[in-house]
């Protein structure tokens, strides 16, 4: 049995949570808000940026899944920076410091003229929010064993966006290459990684988690349309061919047996639709 901290036990952390409890870990969770935490989970309500050090519990392994209240730098440095910060003033000098997974993102990888990127290619954050993302990640690994967990972007249960967009007749923007990962397969790469790390394997300063099938927004787009009936909002003077966005895909956590319950768009949103179009009702 290990000591796991979840900085950040909301949507992906409670269920991340969930899973290390019944595989009979101790799991200590953080949320700001609200005190109803998974069955198990030792739950600490507060904002980590004013908690003492000693609320912090001995830990093994520590992630950190903050979601910040903007878009915006200040929003990002809040978020991810500065609670980085509070991890390593309060596990830096243990005489075990934990293995530490901080969940960040590929906007890293600023490149967008279509380029394939995998876990070799360098970042190169062109946002100020991605820039405090890699600097976070850059705190971590100067203070712990650590590991950038880069996921593409995250859909799954509850995450309506896209389809209001679709649904809403607003002029689709440029074609752009997109990378998609089921939420359920983020918790699964998590849980794996945790893994990873109790039985002492070597850990890759950072992974990507991605659905490994890079695709245009437009032929998402287009899918969904279809399936709810909406009106295709594309431009006459628009072209089919992506015209900007990156192609990604990640090795890591396929070399150590990982594998992904939904491959693909089509297979991740039928239950999403579903859900919406009972919620519609």
């Amino acid at each position: 049995m290990a000591n796991i901290l979840i900085a950040g036990c909301g949507d992906l952390g409670s269920d991340l949570a969930s899973e290390l409890v019944s595989q009979g870990h101790h799991v200590t969770g953080i949320r700001r808000t609200q005190s109803v935490f998974p069955h198990g989970v030792e739950g600490i309500t507060g904002d980590l940026l004013e908690m003492d050090d000693s609320m912090l519990p001995e830990a093994d392994v520590v992630f950190l899944i903050m979601t910040p209240n903007g878009r915006n730098e200040a929003a990002y440095r809040a978020a991810y920076f500065d609670t980085a910060q509070v991890l390593v003033r309060r596990y830096k000098n243990t005489d075990q410091p934990p293995t530490v997974f901080f969940v960040s993102s590929t906007s890293v990888y600023g490149q967008s003229q279509g380029e394939w990127i995998d876990e070799s290619t360098p970042a190169q954050p062109s946002s100020v929010t991605a820039e405090v993302l890699l600097d976070t990640e850059r705190l971590l690994a100067s203070a712990f064993a650590s590991v950038a967990v880069r996921c593409s972007g995250i859909y799954g249960a509850g995450r309506f966006r896209l389809l209001e967009t679709v649904l809403s007749g607003k002029a689709w923007e440029a074609n752009s290459w997109t990378n998609r990962i089921h939420r359920d397969d983020v918790v699964s790469a998590l849980v794996l990684l945790a893994h990873c790390a109790l039985n002492k394997k070597t850990l890759p300063a950072h992974v990507i988690v991605t659905d490994q099938t890079p695709v245009s927004m437009w032929e998402v787009k287009l899918w969904l349309a279809t399936c709810l009936g909406a009106n295709v909002a594309v431009s006459n003077g628009e072209g089919f061919v992506p015209t900007s966005g990156k192609r990604i895909q990640g090795q890591y956590l396929f070399s150590q047996g990982w594998r992904l319950m939904y491959p693909s768009y089509v297979a991740g949103y039928h239950g999403l639709l579903d859900a919406f179009r009972a919620l519609k009702k």
